[in-house]
């Protein structure tokens, strides 16, 4: 046996198989060097919290910026309950409450043919339902190229601090809020809504996402975020 594993050893170390292996390697790296460069041109300033370090955050100052050029290219999910959201939500954001509905979003956004540069993620303070589905999408990115790793693609995920509370009291911001108002969480006459939302939420998280369920939203057609 040992005889045998000698003879094979020289297959094993030769130029060819050597050469693979440099070419894998210095294939890794580039795909590394061009996430890094192209996560680097995307940046945004950001603000440092202690609570959820892992998670990038950036203020409201710097999303009405971004919103005042007036471009496509950027995606904001709003995690609150929908009677917080039709009560006042940053322009163009879409509600997005379940993890169910997170998974099935990301399917369409990977098949669409222009995918959103920057995504921002808030609640109404972003301290537990935003940064919760902001980590469970950056998951979803891992899981999609876990053969390309370190790749995303979606680089650019933010947390807004402060959430939309934040935001909203800020004057040079409510020209992004639509209506421009502003409903809490325990808004008292907004109750029942809540035990009820929480309730569906509950369930929703708690389904299993089949492969005809997604079909079913890809035939829905990509979501688009070109410039027209």
């Amino acid at each position: 046996m040992s005889h045998h594993l000698d003879m094979l050893s020289p297959l094993f170390s030769s130029p060819l198989i050597r050469s693979k292996s440099r070419i894998e390697s210095t294939k890794s790296s580039v795909v590394k060097n061009l996430q890094i460069l192209f996560d680097e041109q995307l940046s945004l300033p950001l603000v440092k919290r202690s609570s959820h370090p892992d998670l990038k955050r950036i203020s409201s100052q710097t999303l009405a910026s971004v919103l005042n050029k007036q471009t496509n290219n950027i995606l904001i999910i709003d995690a609150r309950y929908p009677f917080e959201y039709s009560g006042g939500h940053i322009t163009s954001a879409v509600n997005i409450y379940t993890e169910n509905d997170l998974r099935l979003l990301f399917t369409k956004l990977v098949s669409s043919s222009c995918r959103p540069t920057i995504i921002v993620f808030h609640c109404e303070f972003s301290s537990e339902r935003g940064p919760r589905l902001c980590r469970l999408f950056r998951s979803l990115d891992r899981q999609y190229n876990i053969s390309n790793y370190p790749y995303l693609s979606f680089p650019s995920i933010y947390l807004l601090d402060g959430g939309y509370a934040d935001f909203y009291k800020h004057s040079f911001c409510k020209q992004h809020c639509e209506p421009k108002s502003y409903i809490s969480m325990y808004e008292q006459q907004y109750t029942q809504e809540l035990k009820i939302y929480r309730h569906a939420k509950k369930l929703a998280n708690g389904r299993i996402i089949t492969k005809k369920l997604i079909q079913q939203q890809q035939q829905q057609g990509p979501i688009q975020f070109c410039l027209s």
